[in-house]
This record gives C-alpha cells, structure tokens and sequence, in this order.
C-alpha cells in the first residue's frame, strides 16, 4: 500500500467512532498459548468462564463441520480433540459476529446473504489452502469468513458512501472493489477490512490475506496465503452462495496461480469439496442472525 493510500486510509477510518472490539476472554487465551506449560484444562476453565462462548463452541464442535462421531460434552474434551489453535480460532470466529451485529441505523446490504458468501469464502478457501499444501487450515477459515468484513465497517460507520457504492455497482453492474476508489479517495474494503485486523491485533498473515486479497502480489512474504483466499473468493462466488454485494465474477491473479502452483484441472474437486464444506460451515451462520 502506498504511503498516500496509507494516509487516505487513516483519515478515512480516523472518522470512526466506537470501533467494535473482541472479546477480552481472546486476549487471555492468547496469553495463556504463548506459556508452554499452559494445560488444556486451563483454556478450558478460561473459555467456559464465559456461558455464551462456551455454548457456541460446543455447538460448533458437535456441528457436521468438524464431523465427529460421539458428542463432545466438554470444553475440555473439545480442546483435546482439537487442539488450542482450533480452540482459539472458534472463538474468535463466533466472537467477531457479536463484534460486527448490525446497528439499527444501517439498512440496504443484506448482511445474511454477505455472511453466507463469507462463510462459504471460509470453507472453500480451507479447501485451496489443503490442495496448496498448506497447514493452517483453521487461520484460512478465519480469513475466507473475515476477507470482505470492510464492507461491514462501510455499512455500519460510513452508510452514506457505502450507499453510493451500492448505486454505482448496480448502475455500472461493476465490482464493488473497481468502483469504491473514487467514492471513498482511493480506499477499498480489502484495505479497510486489513486495518479492522490490524487494530484486533490478529497475525500479520490474516491481515495481508485480508488487505490484499484482490491483488495477492501486494502481501508481500505472505503472497501464498493472499493467493488461497484470493482463489477462495472467487470459487465461492461461482458456487453461488450467498453474495458479497455485486455479481461481478474477479478475474483470477496470475501472481496467485504462480503463487499456488494449483493445475487449473483440479478446480472441478475443489468447488465440489467446497460445496460440501460450505455446507457443513453454515452452522456459523446462527451466530450471525
């Protein structure tokens, strides 16, 4: 991002009042991951210290999305089971829906069809990310779900130009992304959702992912990880579920195809392996509603 881009971005967010904030339990658990000798059953106590998170994550850990074959009844079980990062990441999952509830304020942008594209975007981008040989499959989720979530800042803090983005996209039947830099100095909802995380304080890695997921060659070390969710929009949006606020298909990146190295003939098993996990991802959408 450009230096003047990056000061267009300040003054632009600068105007935001009452940024939603996560959960403290989030900082606690962060804190107790990073101490080697931290015990399952100490996350666990930290996380059911909180009823409403706790049911939330035994609802998602006994969901189709994990597919476990007995019930898990504990928090503690969960976290065998799955481990702290999973842990961490159901709870910064559930927790940013309760971060990001609609104001009353707001209207226009169907924000249940956006959760169902960003769910979907989560679920597929995990998909491409296992095809491309990565890991993390968890932090992929996370942001497959978070990479359109400026849009939501726009929604909630800025109605009136996110209004005329919205007029413009259906007048020009254009990408939300081609028509937000004249209405908004320069600025797009990739770049604003990268500042949302940067100022939760979440990887570096999420928030390039985020920041430049219409233009993976802008992440700079974390190139790959902007490719699978850059790849994973797109998928997502040719299976049609939900909607991001356009009808305007991106074009796919040369620099994320070189990035991944994924031959274009497995695209076929990824959107039907997609599908079926954006499927099982939609238990998320309950916390959203």
């Amino acid at each position: 991002m450009s230096d003047s881009t990056t000061d267009r971005l300040r003054q632009l967010v600068g105007r935001i009042q009452g940024l939603p904030t996560l959960p403290q339990i989030l900082s606690s658990m962060n804190r107790l991951m990073t101490n080697p000798r931290t015990s399952a059953k100490e996350v666990a106590q930290l996380i059911s210290s909180d009823p409403a998170i706790t049911s939330k994550v035994l609802r998602v850990v006994n969901s189709s999305f994990y597919g476990f074959p007995n019930r898990i009844s504990t928090v503690t079980h969960a976290i065998v089971i799955l481990g702290f990062n999973t842990a961490r990441s159901i709870v910064l999952s559930t927790s940013i829906f309760d971060a990001l509830k609609k104001p009353e304020t707001t209207g226009g942008f169907d924000r249940l069809a956006f959760w169902r594209h960003s769910i979907a975007t989560g679920a597929v981008t995990r998909v491409v990310g296992r095809r491309a040989g990565f890991a993390a499959m968890e932090e992929f989720f996370l942001a497959g779900l978070l990479h359109d979530v400026g849009k939501i800042v726009l929604d909630s803090y800025f109605p009136a130009e996110f209004a005329r983005i919205q007029a413009a996209v259906r007048e020009k039947d254009a990408a939300m992304v081609d028509v937000e830099p004249e209405i908004l100095g320069g600025v797009t909802h990739a770049q604003i959702g990268g500042w949302l995380l940067e100022k939760w304080s979440l990887s570096r890695g999420l928030v390039d992912s985020v920041a430049h997921h219409h233009n993976p060659a802008l992440a700079g070390e974390n190139i790959k990880a902007a490719a699978v969710v850059h790849l994973g929009d797109i998928l997502a949006r040719a299976l049609c579920i939900g909607s991001g606020g356009d009808r305007r298909m991106p074009p796919f990146s040369d620099a994320a195809w070189s990035a991944l190295g994924i031959d274009p003939a497995a695209i076929p098993d990824i959107l039907r392996e997609g599908a079926e996990e954006a499927e099982r991802a939609m238990v998320f959408l309950e916390f959203a509603r």
